[in-house]
């Protein structure tokens, strides 16, 4: 039984060592490969122990724990916790009380189940990578891979969805040979709209130890599966991916979001601005397919159509209903202006980008204030 950190990180270092030395061996992939997911939890903060709040939430997850073998076990350290899941351990670090890391080596069917039992929670979401912030984690490594994906939201048609199992309009994976110019041809060609970036691979090796490396691939919904054999390697581009994620949502939160000032009858803040440029939008379709209310976007409102290419709404984020406070949107079929209400949580932007660039327009921009870059490292 792991029961602390330095415990933790020996277990993941002896499963990547042996995994590679099984694929050295037999050439074969092992199925318990290493898994990290980083979710945003918003915990009502009843109580000053985040231990303890964390503690009974798992505890309290609505998970038979017969079928599943579910239960949640204390360690020394008070911000790691470790979850018993159907065939395995997960183990769930909450050093940073606003975003959890789990890691795990267990089978990916029941890792990603369990990932998605815990975001059906109101007050649990995703993180939500961004294309260029995708891109711009080369900086922690060598670029290995790309995966693509684009699901087409705004030209589907019903029929479609009963003709095509798989929703998918696009789909690539590409690995380690060719990588940068399939990325820098996509990025020029007639695709590029629907060229979503999905996931990015990043090598991180020594140069003076060949057997010391870690391939990461990070996934636009943060999750990232490691090979290799170091985990401090694992461990070192999971932190920065947090720490650069989380800055961009600070910067959302806390210079972009309105505030009127009662004492200096001020307001501080600036609107977001996401540029689309995709030729011939559907606005219709545009406002339809965001404030629905359905995944991926989980916003919902009612449009007040102010002319045939301008439109205002004034939508709730379904997830924690952003706090009680609703966000305000002017869309054109070229512009989307966001004017995000103070104490609103800066993951709702994050996951309208994102989700635009995998189903409405890979090549869209998003700025805050004046031409103020958001989303890149």
């Amino acid at each position: 039984m792991i029961k602390n950190r330095n415990q933790m990180i020996s277990f993941f270092d002896d499963l990547l060592y042996k995994n590679h030395d099984r694929y050295k061996k037999e050439f074969k992939n092992a199925t318990n490969q290493l898994k990290t997911y980083i979710v945003e939890g918003h915990i009502p903060r009843e109580q000053k122990n985040n231990h303890d709040l964390v503690f009974n939430f798992l505890k309290n997850l609505d998970i038979n724990p017969e079928k599943y073998n579910y239960k949640v076990i204390e360690t020394e350290d008070e911000n790691l916790l470790s979850v018993n899941f159907r065939d395995g351990h997960l183990f769930i670090d909450v050093m940073n009380p606003r975003f959890w890391v789990i890691h795990t080596a267990i089978k990916a069917e029941h890792s990603d189940l369990f990932h998605s039992i815990l975001l059906k929670q109101k007050n649990m979401d995703s993180v939500w990578l961004p294309i260029p912030f995708l891109k711009d984690l080369v900086k922690y490594g060598e670029i290995y891979g790309i995966g693509m994906s684009f699901t087409e939201l705004l030209n589907r048609e019903e029929r479609d969805k009963l003709l095509f199992e798989n929703q998918d309009t696009l789909k690539l994976d590409i690995r380690r040979l060719y990588v940068k110019e399939m990325l820098q041809a996509l990025t020029h060609s007639e695709l590029r709209m629907a060229a979503g970036l999905n996931k990015i691979s990043i090598l991180n090796y020594s140069d003076e130890d060949s057997d010391n490396y870690i391939i990461d691939d990070i996934t636009y919904a943060g999750k990232i599966t490691g090979r290799g054999t170091s985990f401090s390697k694992h461990l070192f581009l999971t932190h920065n991916v947090l720490e650069e994620y989380e800055n961009s949502v600070n910067l959302i939160e806390d210079n972009f979001s309105f505030n009127y000032d009662l004492d200096s009858y001020k307001i501080s803040g600036a609107p977001i601005t996401i540029n689309l440029n995709r030729k011939n939008i559907n606005i219709y379709k545009l406002v339809e397919t965001l404030f629905s209310g359905k995944k991926p976007f989980q916003l919902w409102g009612i449009p007040d159509w102010r002319s045939e290419n301008y439109c205002y709404v004034s939508a709730v984020d379904l997830h924690l209903g952003n706090f009680g406070k609703q966000i305000h949107f002017e869309i054109t079929s070229s512009t989307i202006k966001v004017i995000l209400p103070k104490s609103s949580c800066g993951n709702s932007v994050a996951r309208l980008i994102t989700n635009i660039h995998q189903s409405i327009d890979a090549t869209s921009s998003i700025k805050g204030g004046k031409n103020h870059d958001i989303f890149t490292i």
